[in-house]
């Protein structure tokens, strides 16, 4: 169990001078250490539930053409004494192409941008030795090092501004200047407001979610004639769509926004379970056809002779509009600077 994995970093970040911020929880691995190690930034940590894994990010100064780095690294021998002998970063993915990749297939285990290296790598049955993983980010920033040059003390949004210490922006480590980080601060202000002045147009968004609700609905029943079974992908599909619907038609997102569209896909859910049972009277009583009464007598009848079914596809509605809740936040326009500890205490 992670309790018993707490804080295994923490003597490493001492000896490398960097910033360790301990595992919070007891289920999932939150550990992570950022800082600069031989003129690169770093943050090293574990990834979500959705993305595990350790993920090791290692900045350097804007490349203008991040393809021209990607050699140099898949050439570089010292790599094979990653796990998997580094054989992974032949298969390299450039930043751009993320979005590809991520509907496409798996995404590669090294992702290369024009100011990063993001390196991936799940480890199923035991965590690394935090001696494993020190070693393994030694060999990355020793690698591009002698790939391109490291940062020289200036801004990396200016390139004229002084730094002497990183901060770390929405928990990245970026060298930056104070007149940029009150510039980057003044936008995202600007951004939030600007947001806020926009129109919730309620009625058009709920108009278009309905539309994709009652989809959703044909599609649920659709699946469930042709499989007779219920997925809880396909109520997660519905929830996606019905946000992605409201969201086009609102214009912005708020609170009432997100009730409409997590309320409209258990409405689809339930629709759809209806149109089943509309679809099995006319299928075993031709004569009767396809009648939506009959569908919701049916429907009904169930709650009362054989809840648990119904509960089952209630909780999957329910599922989907967890999903559509969480895809309709409001969006962050604004990047949260902190200091390091160090500046914290100097001021």
């Amino acid at each position: 169990m992670s309790a018993f994995l707490k804080d295994q970093w923490q003597e490493w970040a001492r000896e490398w001078g960097l910033e360790h911020v301990p595992q919070k929880g007891l289920l999932y691995r939150t550990e992570r250490v950022v800082g600069e190690r031989k003129g690169l930034l770093i943050r090293i940590g574990w990834g979500t539930r959705e993305r595990p894994g350790l993920i090791t990010c290692i900045r350097f100064p804007r490349v203008p053409d991040p393809d021209r780095l990607r050699q140099p690294l898949i050439a570089d021998d010292t790599l094979d004494a990653l796990p998997g002998r580094g054989s992974a970063r032949r298969k390299m993915g450039l930043e751009s192409d993320a979005p590809k990749i991520r509907w496409v297939g798996r995404a590669p285990e090294f992702t290369l941008g024009d100011r990063s290296l993001v390196w991936r790598r799940v480890f199923p049955w035991s965590a690394p030795k935090a001696a494993q993983v020190a070693s393994w980010v030694d060999l990355l920033v020793a690698a591009i090092a002698r790939a391109t040059p490291v940062f020289d003390g200036r801004c990396e949004s200016c390139g004229t501004g002084v730094v002497r210490q990183y901060v770390r922006v929405d928990d990245l480590p970026m060298l930056l200047c104070t007149t940029c980080q009150q510039r980057m601060q003044s936008e995202g202000d600007m951004a939030d407001r600007a947001y806020d002045m926009i129109e919730a147009r309620h009625a058009a968004g709920a108009t278009r979610a309905l539309l994709a609700a009652m989809a959703g609905a044909v599609a649920w029943a659709a699946i469930g004639a042709l499989t007779e079974r219920m997925f809880a992908a396909a109520a997660i599909g519905i929830g996606a769509l019905v946000a992605w619907a409201y969201r086009h038609g609102a214009g912005r997102v708020d609170r009432a926004g997100r009730v409409i569209a997590a309320g409209l896909t258990l409405f689809s859910v339930v629709a759809g379970e209806i149109l089943l049972d509309s679809w099995w009277v006319a299928k075993a009583n031709p004569e009767i056809g396809f009648r939506l009464d009959a569908g919701w007598y049916v429907y009904a009848q169930a709650w009362l002779k054989n809840p648990g079914q119904e509960i089952l596809s209630l909780f999957f509605g329910l599922i989907g509009a967890w999903v559509a809740n969480r895809a309709l936040q409001r969006p962050k326009l604004r990047a949260k600077i902190e200091s390091t500890p160090e500046q914290r205490r100097a001021a």
